[in-house]
């Protein structure tokens, strides 16, 4: 076991001499001695950028303007966008933010400046422009950054009065009856859209959508239902039919009624004699003993069964078999008669199912000009609120709506702001890092390329203890 210590032991002595450790005394005298390429490498990276910043960080004169905004609670004329009700003054003066930071009023102050406004200029203002406010203040802080000082002015007071001008006509409608174009357009509008509804509805022929559907669906309802009992009463009468063709099949169309003799009337004759001879004589008289004597004999000829079947036999047809053919005609003529129902039920029930499709595909065409109807008319219903409401407050007295007052209106600046001097510092700062990072990779390349022969030692062995050591950054390998 002690053997194999002393062997790990001797092997880790060889590798801690194979190898040694670099510190932070090694990285500074890696890049001390490359100090002149990092310093040239520095100037090389720093002149062409710092150039470029200062050519691209142009001065910029930035124009200030403030405005107040005064909320009264106890006067409810719209003196300030969302004011009144449960508004407070942060909704309020963000209302205000948004429409003084609006494109509207951006327009507006390049029509009044006679410039066009294009994309590109109400572009240009938008990012020349913004609008601040501190916490829990009713003063608003514009700004706008241009190139010259009395441009930057003249565009954030151009800006200001537009907004002013602008949110009067927001608020109370104008003096040109804005609201009411709007809503004369609105109505118009409306009345296309009715116009265009009733024209498609004239034109597939349908008077009320939502009816017509639900009728159709119900008489597809009644149709199957209707169909469905047809044919099942013309099967049944089918089945009934078939059923007396084979009773009928075992029953003989004709037999015979009765047989006609005169037996029985000639008895009936002698009878008659008999009683002609007792009105004359008396009943042991010879002719009154004769006649009883063929009267008894004839009767026991008939008894016997002398005259049963004989004589003239009369047919017919089978009293039974003819109810039973006309049942089975009456069967057939049912049948018929509900199978032929069922067909035209059947060609209904196609029609109804082909309008019920027509009417699922102009469905969502007809929902799409019902909802643009009622878009309209909700539309036309509020501008007409809005228009008596603009009407009410155009004879409300002067200054109803001036609840903004310009505080400090916006001068030419005479010192201008830029960003070179930062830029440069930090170009610097960029320039010198970059040399610093190739000169400690040249130092380290050099230092490789020699061996990495060990340097002198700077401590004594006795004091390398763990608190008063350097932090080892890397080991290099002996050659």
């Amino acid at each position: 076991m002690s053997q194999q210590d002393d062997n790990g032991r001797a092997h880790q002595t060889r590798n801690n001499a194979q190898s040694r450790e670099l510190d932070l005394f090694d990285l500074a005298a890696f890049v001390w001695t490359q100090k002149l390429l990092a310093l040239v490498v520095a100037i090389v990276v720093f002149i062409p950028l710092a150039i470029l910043a200062w050519s691209a960080l142009t001065p910029t004169y930035e124009a200030t303007s403030r405005l107040l905004v005064i909320l009264d609670d106890s006067d409810l004329t719209p003196g300030a966008a969302g004011s009144g009700g449960a508004f407070t003054i942060d909704p309020v003066m963000q209302s205000e933010i948004e429409i003084l930071n609006s494109d509207a009023v951006r327009r507006r102050a390049l029509e009044s400046r006679g410039a066009l406004a294009s994309p590109a200029n109400v572009r240009a203002l938008r990012e020349g422009f913004t609008v601040s406010r501190a916490p829990n203040a009713s003063v608003l802080t514009a700004r706008y950054e241009a190139e010259e000082a009395a441009m930057s002015a003249g565009v954030l007071n151009a800006i200001v009065d537009a907004y002013l001008s602008y949110r009067v006509d927001l608020l109370i409608g104008g003096s040109q009856g804005a609201v009411t174009d709007r809503l004369r357009a609105a109505e118009e509008e409306a009345a296309r859209a009715e116009q265009t509804l009733r024209a498609f509805l004239a034109e597939h022929g349908i008077t009320d959508f939502d009816t017509e559907r639900n009728s159709v669906l119900q008489r597809i309802a009644d149709l199957e239902s209707r169909k469905l009992a047809a044919e099942a009463e013309a099967s049944q009468a089918r089945g009934f039919r078939d059923s007396l063709t084979q009773r009928l099949a075992e029953l003989p169309q004709e037999i015979a009624l009765y047989v006609e003799n005169s037996v029985t009337g000639q008895l009936l004759d002698l009878q008659v004699r008999r009683q002609e001879l007792l009105s004359r004589y008396l009943p042991d008289a010879p002719p009154v003993q004769a006649v009883e004597r063929e009267i008894a004999a004839l009767r026991g000829f008939i008894e016997a069964g002398g005259a049963q079947g004989q004589g003239q036999t009369r047919t017919g047809v089978n009293p039974i078999w003819q109810a039973l053919e006309q049942e089975r005609l009456s069967q057939d003529a049912f049948s018929m008669s509900q199978t032929r129902l069922a067909s035209t039920l059947g060609g209904q029930l196609s029609q109804a199912r082909q309008r019920a499709d027509l009417l699922s595909s102009l469905a969502p065409e007809h929902d799409r000009l019902v909802r643009l109807v009622q878009a309209r008319a909700e539309a036309a219903r509020l501008l007409s609120i809005q228009s008596a409401d603009a009407e009410a407050r155009r004879n409300a007295p002067p200054g109803a709506a001036d609840a903004v007052r310009v505080v400090e209106r916006a001068s030419p600046p005479d010192q201008p702001s830029s960003l070179r001097v930062p830029a440069v510092m930090a170009v610097a700062m960029l320039a010198v890092g970059f040399g610093l990072f190739v000169a400690l990779l040249r130092g380290y390349l050099v230092h490789r390329g020699d061996g990495g022969a060990p340097r002198p030692p700077r401590r004594s062995p006795r004091s390398n203890t763990p608190s008063r050591r350097l932090p080892v950054l890397a080991r290099i390998p002996e050659a």
